[in-house]
């Protein structure tokens, strides 16, 4: 993958998806304990990112853009926290340790992809631990929604995808609804999402 487009997108002075956290992330904070390590995949900017920190979680942002990791160092600086950043491509990158959460929105990848994506999100995790992740669904473009998102229908994901993706047993929340975004200027407007959080079951003995 071209980090171009990302970099480009995000080399401007204001933040493409605002500063507050995505609504979702923010409603289950609570459930992060101050401590918790916490992996925000393809995280951008850092709004996710900084938030959970500023509430005491130690926090990992992962993204392919250099540059969106520079403003997201700069927003931890001005919000007196910090984070620890990994520049890297989703499709070659794998984990070399585990964290307690993982939180991820709106990662999208190009079809032949998102196998691995879900896989490595489990990996990614320490045994117990809980993903927490919104995407947009195919009705983001089949229903006319101008909220966001990649143009290709088969970026987006459904219910059933991540059904098929993630063992049952740990699931506690798989729903698909509509939601109105306000996230800067590139996610506004209402739009068709799937959200997931998905814990990782214990070890065995």
């Amino acid at each position: 993958m071209d980090p171009s487009f990302w970099n480009s997108r995000f080399d401007r002075d204001h933040f493409v998806y605002g500063t507050a956290p995505n609504h979702f992330i923010a409603t289950q904070q609570d459930r992060l304990a101050p401590g918790t390590t916490v992996l925000d995949l393809a995280g951008g900017e850092g709004r996710n990112a900084v938030y959970l920190a500023a509430h005491g979680c130690e926090v990992t942002l992962l993204d392919y853009s250099a540059t969106a990791l520079q403003k997201a160092e700069r927003l931890a600086a001005e919000q007196n926290t910090s984070l620890d950043t990994i520049h890297a491509d989703l499709t070659t990158w794998t984990p070399n340790r585990t964290w307690q959460a993982l939180v991820a929105t709106y990662v999208h990848l190009p079809v032949q992809w998102q196998p691995r994506l879900y896989e490595m999100m489990q990996a990614s995790l320490a045994p117990g631990g809980t993903l927490i992740a919104e995407w947009f669904r195919p009705e983001q473009r089949t229903d006319g929604y101008t909220s966001g998102g990649p143009p290709d229908v088969e970026m987006m994901v459904t219910a059933q995808e991540l059904r098929d993706a993630f063992p049952e047993s740990g699931i506690e929340l798989l729903t698909e609804l509509v939601v109105s975004l306000n996230e800067g200027p590139g996610h506004s407007g209402q739009a068709a999402v799937v959200r997931l959080i998905w814990t990782k079951p214990e070890s065995t003995t």
